[in-house]
């Protein structure tokens, strides 16, 4: 009857353990999975640099909703679609290496050198503003320059190259 016990207790133990692995396995790919709640979006740029970057005074950035992993920069309180803007939405590892894998004939993947461990612009072939997404060890970050309606438009490259300034600097405090 002893004998028993004690096999009971050690299969019980070896079950516990192996739960136990399955948990902290689990907990560190959800942990690479989901961006960090320690990088605050709207600490990664200044006004100035953004104000910089849109040829208007921006307003200090601002969460658009409680609780989002984005920051919104803007001249307008409302960051109204007629207005130039800037985006920047901490994003998980996993979003970043998904879309850098899924260029299709709808959406140019374009490698970027110079911001961060690794970045990419990702857009529409159609002209849209393109995303720039950046890697920067174990985070990663996501920015768009808006151009709005008010203003003369942005070219594509001008966009692009106020993302990639913006981006460096993002970059810098990651």
């Amino acid at each position: 009857m002893e004998e028993q016990n004690v096999l009971a207790t050690a299969g019980i133990v070896v079950m516990l353990l192996g739960a136990a692995h399955h948990a902290v396995t689990r907990a560190a790919a959800l942990a690479t999975a989901m961006p960090s709640a320690a990088t605050d979006a709207c600490a990664l740029l200044t006004a100035a640099e953004v104000s910089t970057a849109l040829g208007v005074t921006s307003l200090a950035g601002r969460h658009p909703f409680e609780g989002t992993t984005t920051c919104i920069w803007s001249d307008d309180p409302t960051a109204s679609i007629n207005n130039r803007r800037v985006t920047l939405t901490v994003i998980s590892t996993a979003s970043f290496d998904g879309a850098k894998s899924r260029g299709s004939s709808r959406v140019a993947i374009v490698p970027v050198s110079g911001i961060g461990d690794d970045a990419y612009s990702d857009g529409f072939k159609s002209h849209e503003s393109p995303f720039l997404n950046v890697r920067k060890g174990a985070s990663t970050i996501q920015l768009r320059v808006l151009n709005g309606g008010k203003l003369k438009e942005l070219t594509l490259d001008e966009e692009k190259a106020k993302e990639a300034d913006l981006g460096k600097a993002a970059a810098g405090r990651l």
